[in-house]
């Protein structure tokens, strides 16, 4: 793997770049929250609207997706991508002790928010989990899937018939203890993030493979143009067969 930014230390092993990462505590009552995406060179973050399920990235993009969660104390998705994905975002058994060396629990917590409810609950994101999930659900989701819910996973009801994504990262920094929180989306949670200002940092693995379609998500996907658009500043740059390792920090 080549650096190409900052263009310093030539190559590297591809495997250890997010190995040492130091990110800062929360602040304001909130996690420092930091992105992490894949899509190809035309901007597709989904394949024929899920219907195709082949991976985006490649086999070295998939371990470093594990490998970054090291850092971090939750890992937290919305409904649709459990649904989509529906595996534990966890860190390789052989890695736990990097988590421990840290000061942190073996596996990270996952998180997923929900209006519905609607969540596989007989998919390895629950059953098996090395550690039970914690699910933010609405006051609407109905009682008889709140009692399921509560069989596979720790369950915080809000008020409303919607998460506030504002109000569920304080939950999870003052409640959970959440200091350092990744995201793995969706494009829709991911807009919902980015319009209230709780991005600190994206990770985004641009593959070089061109989807094509109309129908496919981006890796942002809202109702609108985000007003200010977030300004980014480029961390680092990691290039390995034709792939592009990226790192932006909030700039704004």
């Amino acid at each position: 793997m080549q650096r190409l930014f900052p263009a310093v230390g030539g190559r590297v092993e591809p495997l250890s770049i997010y190995d040492d990462l130091e990110l800062p505590e929360g602040r304001d009552g909130r996690p420092y929250t930091a992105l992490n995406m894949v899509s190809t060179v035309d901007g597709k973050t989904t394949l024929d609207e899920n219907r195709i399920r082949e991976p985006i990235g490649s086999r070295l993009d998939r371990a470093l997706m594990g490998r970054l969660r090291q850092a971090f104390d939750a890992v937290i998705r919305g409904a649709e991508t459990v649904r989509a994905d529906p595996h534990y975002p966890g860190v390789p058994p052989e890695l736990e002790h990097r988590r421990i060396a840290r000061g942190l629990a073996r596996q990270p917590l996952a998180v997923v928010i929900t209006a519905s409810g609607d969540l596989p609950l007989d998919s390895p994101y629950f059953q098996g989990a090395p550690r039970r999930p914690l699910v933010i659900a609405a006051s609407t989701v109905p009682l008889d899937k709140l009692a399921a819910l509560r069989k596979a996973a720790d369950v915080h009801v809000v008020s409303g018939p919607r998460v506030d994504i504002p109000s569920a990262f304080r939950l999870l920094y003052e409640t959970y203890g959440v200091r350092r929180l990744l995201s793995e989306g969706g494009p829709r949670f991911n807009q919902d993030c980015l319009a209230a200002g709780l991005l600190d940092e994206i990770f985004w693995t641009l593959t070089p493979r061109i989807a094509g379609g109309s129908r496919d998500l981006t890796m942002v996907e809202g109702p609108g143009v985000l007003a200010p658009m977030p300004r980014l500043a480029l961390v680092s740059a990691y290039c390995h067969e034709h792939e592009l390792f990226l790192r932006y920090r909030r700039a704004d």
